[in-house]
């Protein structure tokens, strides 16, 4: 293959590889059973309760979810963990401004007196996701807990951008009073969807280019 002909090739890849997206960092797996939750509160009212992460170990039962906040666009998801938002402020509502325009939810219920319950956040979404790295709240046992709430309000987790996009991760594990793995619920919320295949125009690109390089290399045969 003469120079000519790899330069044609090499143009119809980066072609493709400028169409991809960029994707973002490797997501926390989302663990749990996705479906309804009709005892979760998540500390408010008309917070759905149908698409929601749950799961628990002794009798008790942990639930995440994520929700638009005040009249932000729909959360949406895939049905198995992770779901998906809109970078922005949020709109309504008192003392929201600078809030992200989504909150996640939330709940533990029917909590025994010796397991400790503790949620784990990344608010991070640029630099991976590590659960570890950002913050902790443990619950004792004996009462429930629920909330629905902003990553704004949380000032404690440090300063958060509600229009940074990329992978937002959360989880709640139950341990016994000895440290024990019980049980843990994680799931995903994705804000600002970034694909990772090539655009139908890129692909249609891609296919003009290997259409062209085809005719160059018949002209050439006809040349010889």
């Amino acid at each position: 293959m003469n120079n000519r002909v790899t330069s044609l090739v090499a143009a119809a890849v980066a072609v493709t590889l400028a169409g991809a997206g960029t994707g973002h960092a490797q997501a926390v797996t989302p663990a749990g059973t996705f479906g309804s939750l009709p005892a979760g509160s998540f500390g408010g009212s008309g917070i759905p309760t149908n698409a929601v992460m749950t799961g628990g170990a002794n009798g008790a039962v942990i639930g995440l979810s994520a929700t638009p906040r005040y009249t932000s666009p729909a959360v949406t998801n895939d049905g198995a963990g992770t779901f998906y938002a809109a970078p922005g402020m949020s709109t309504g509502g008192v003392n929201n401004t600078g809030f992200a325009s989504w909150n996640f939810d939330y709940f533990i219920g029917n909590a025994n007196s010796t397991d400790i319950f503790t949620l784990y956040v990344d608010n991070d979404p640029t630099t991976g996701n590590s659960l570890g790295d950002a913050f902790a709240l443990p619950f004792t046992g004996g009462s429930g807990y629920a909330d629905s709430s902003n990553l704004g309000y949380w000032t404690f987790l440090g300063p958060f951008d509600p229009n940074a996009t990329g992978e937002y991760s959360f989880a709640i594990y139950q341990r016994s009073a000895t440290g024990e793995d019980l049980a843990h619920v994680a799931m995903n919320v994705d804000v600002g969807t970034i694909t990772t295949t090539p655009e139908p125009s890129s692909v249609a690109l891609l296919g003009s280019g290997f259409i062209g390089l085809a005719g160059f290399i018949k002209r050439r045969a006809k040349l010889v």
